[in-house]
């Protein structure tokens, strides 16, 4: 037949492969719609076995996906399978495993998406750190973040959106989705395939940043594999200490902390629980993670967090603040670099507002008003770069 003469076998296989997996069928339930063997979808997506046009017929019905796009001799393959291995031990959670899973599938589905769309997978370049076993992980800590910011010129102010740092200077694909409770996000990391981070949804937005500064850490020490970390997690190990003191300093450079303390300390005429909160949202941090960061550089005593969570001091006091001084509300949670993905690839009609919505394991309400562009006038116009 045409389409035998002009897609190769395993060329055909790898798309069909790839639409079952976006559809998120395994190849048994693929085989019980279509009253098939399991092997028989086996044999067709290793390209092992030719595909009657009736079978296309039925594939293509099922996964939702067009006939010609899978036939189409230009179209780049999307066997580009991401299999990240865990570093977790053997008798790790269910809930690591979840996480761990969740994280392949949406690495995955970027890789798909790049392929389609025909963007080049970005390169992780984040500046490389050598932890060195002799010498204080915190002031090892305290150096690395500050050659990152150097690298990013960054200089000592904050940080208003990681998220977006490191996927468009650093080369990280970040996903925000509801985990459990428990985990605050995890990190996947190889040569070939890049850099992946998860966060959880379900946490602050000030804790998600904290997490975020974790990760890049790992990314920074080339930590490949996948590693899930749990929000209690003892950082016991010298490695996820020094990665956990990453994230404040980066978030909240030494010079900073100590300079905003005494602006608002010369302002008021002293440093109360209300300067306290305000820095919390100059730095978009939590009250523990700020009120730690300033144990650490000696500008509150000892047990400062402790007393202050004794006194029922919490977010609603945040709240407060932020409403009085007329702060914006949360960043999205959908990462500009995957919208842009995820536009292209509708708009081109290769992929429906379901297929979408199931790749990036998102709700289809989120996915429609991200791809909505009805309301964007003008922005669709056409114009020409000086070359």
């Amino acid at each position: 037949m045409e389409f035998e003469l002009r897609v190769r076998p395993d060329v055909l296989g790898a798309r069909l492969k790839a639409a079952r997996m976006v559809s998120r069928m395994t190849q048994g339930a693929a085989a019980n719609e279509l009253s098939m063997a399991r092997t028989t979808i086996v044999a067709i997506e290793a390209g092992k076995r030719p595909v009657s046009l009736n079978e296309l017929r039925s594939l293509a019905e099922l996964y939702d996906v067009s006939e010609v796009d899978l036939l189409d001799d230009g179209a780049s393959s999307m066997d580009m399978q991401v299999q990240f291995r865990s570093n977790a031990p053997s008798e790790g959670t269910d809930e690591e495993s979840l996480v761990a899973a969740m994280l392949n599938r949406l690495a995955n589905s970027v890789v798909q998406l790049e392929a389609l769309v025909g963007m080049p997978a970005p390169q992780v370049d984040v500046p490389f750190i050598l932890l060195s076993r002799e010498g204080s992980v915190e002031q090892q800590a305290e150096d690395a973040a500050g050659l990152v910011r150097a690298r990013l010129g960054l200089g000592m102010g904050p940080i208003q959106d990681i998220n977006a740092l490191l996927e468009s200077e650093l080369g990280l694909r970040v996903f925000e989705r509801l985990l459990p409770s428990r985990i605050s996000g995890a990190i996947a990391l190889s040569e070939a395939a890049g850099g992946f981070i998860l966060l959880n949804l379900k946490h602050p937005i000030y804790r998600r940043r904290v997490t975020a500064a974790h990760e890049l850490a790992h990314a920074a020490l080339k930590t490949t594999g996948l590693k899930v970390h749990f929000e209690d997690d003892s950082f016991e190990d010298r490695e996820e200490r020094f990665c956990d003191v990453f994230g404040s300093c980066l978030l909240m450079p030494a010079p900073s902390v100590r300079k905003k303390a005494a602006e608002l300390k010369q302002l008021v005429g002293r440093f109360t629980v209300r300067e306290l909160l305000t820095m919390t949202l100059y730095f978009n941090v939590s009250m523990e993670a700020l009120v730690r960061r300033m144990v650490s550089l000696k500008l509150l005593p000892p047990g400062a967090y402790e007393r202050l969570k004794a006194d029922g001091l919490s977010m609603k006091h945040q709240a407060i603040v932020r409403e009085e001084l007329g702060l914006a509300s949360m960043p999205p949670s959908f990462t500009a670099r995957t919208m842009l993905l995820a536009i292209a690839a509708h708009e081109r009609e290769l992929l429906t507002e379901q297929q979408i919505a199931s790749m990036l394991e998102l709700d289809l309400l989120t996915v429609r008003k991200a791809l909505d562009r009805d309301g964007q006038q003008g922005q669709g116009e056409s114009l020409e770069l000086v070359p």
